[in-house]
């Protein structure tokens, strides 16, 4: 059995032929578009199950490895500023320069 690919005939298929037909390549496209959303969902639907479930797969090996110095280092900034936004609200005297 001979099989053979003719890429003018599968070209064919797809060509509009005499009559052109607007609202069936729209009713094609939201139909596309339309599988390619409900796929998306159940994909992400699935993946939260899993999470929540589960957790993730890369939690041991990541807490093995982390370190929290930086961590430590972005809270002392933070809380730096804190400290220095509540002494503008209470210590700091605002004066007036065209008084």
């Amino acid at each position: 059995m001979k099989l053979s690919f003719n890429a003018g005939a599968f070209v064919k298929r797809f060509s509009y032929g005499n009559q052109v037909h607007p609202s069936r390549d729209w009713f094609y496209l939201l139909a596309a578009a339309l599988l390619l959303v409900a796929v998306s969902v159940g994909w992400n639907a699935w993946l939260l199950q899993e999470v929540e479930r589960d957790g993730t797969k890369e939690s041991d090996t990541l807490t093995e490895s982390f370190d929290a110095a930086p961590i430590e280092s972005v809270r002392a900034v933070f809380e730096s500023r804190r400290v220095e936004e509540i002494r503008y609200r209470t210590e700091y005297q605002f004066v007036d320069p065209s008084r």
